[in-house]
């Protein structure tokens, strides 16, 4: 078995969109993210270098800093749409980016993080339960903070969904998904389309490129027509429940591809991103 992701190969991930199985990639060094990526308010998202007041580090150069204000709820809704990119849309996909929680990061419950989108504007999200046929998304979700650290998982509408709200899978295979404040994390999705109608789609997550979270039992469909619209970078407090303070964290080095991406390798300075160990599920 191949060990190493396809970012192996791109130290510092230069020259990473350019691989042929690479569909779309973003460092922020510019606002020029705003041509791979459509959304995102400017009020709450920009790109910085420096942010001394919340102990940013860099990763490499610079990095999407959001912000959620106090009493509010909305972060970022930035999307990835597939078929106006590319002129269709997956029934598989992998999706890494970098993830760094603020110094001022303290949530009291639970929100949403960047995940997987095929609502269609129909279903699949705020209240708008999937039935198989209208939307389905696995977005990232997080959790309050517990004993220092957040808990992240996927927040998933699918097609055996019990009442109006998503399902909560925390990532929980040696507390890989329970994160600290003020230090990056290598975060990485995968999707795989079920057979419409059967109970075999597949949610798998890595952290740091350990295998995180694996669940191969998902019905998001029972129709065809419903794929992978897009990547959505979703960040919301909430629920219902506002911010009781103002939260940042940080997205940099954001990879969509048709195979396992894994963590950039050196030179880049994130913290103990194995390159040697299985990337696989057994």
């Amino acid at each position: 078995m191949n060990t190493k992701g396809l970012a192996a190969k791109y130290p510092g991930d230069k020259g990473i969109g350019k691989d042929p199985n690479v569909i779309a990639f973003s460092g922020f060094e510019s606002d020029s993210w705003r041509q791979v990526f459509s959304g995102g308010r400017r009020g709450t998202v920009g790109v910085v270098g420096a942010d001394e007041e919340r102990k940013f580090e860099r990763l490499q150069g610079k990095a999407l800093r959001i912000k959620v204000e106090k009493g509010g709820h909305y972060g970022a809704s930035i999307q990835y749409p597939f078929k106006q990119r590319t002129g269709g849309e997956p029934e598989e996909i992998y999706f890494r980016y970098y993830l760094r929680l603020g110094d001022d990061w303290d949530p009291e419950r639970g929100g949403k993080l960047p995940g997987i989108g095929a609502t269609y504007g129909r279903a699949g999200w705020g209240g708008r339960p999937s039935n198989g046929r209208n939307g389905w998304s696995a977005r990232g979700q997080f959790k309050g903070r517990k004993d220092g650290k957040t808990p992240i998982g996927y927040y998933c509408y699918h097609a055996d969904m019990r009442g109006r709200y998503g399902s909560a899978w925390i990532w929980e295979k040696d507390k890989l998904g329970y994160l600290e404040n003020n230090r990056w994390y290598c975060i990485e999705q995968y999707a795989k389309m079920n057979t419409p109608g059967k109970n075999d789609g597949i949610l798998r997550g890595w952290v740091d490129g350990r295998p995180a979270f694996e669940k191969a039992d998902v019905r998001m469909r029972d129709t065809s027509e419903l794929k992978i619209e897009c990547i959505w970078i979703n960040i919301y407090h909430g629920g219902t429940w506002p911010a009781p303070t103002e939260d940042h964290l940080y997205i940099d080095n954001v990879v969509i591809a048709k195979q396992y991406i894994g963590p950039t390798s050196p030179p880049e300075k994130t913290q103990n991103l194995p390159q040697d160990k299985p990337i696989g599920f057994q």
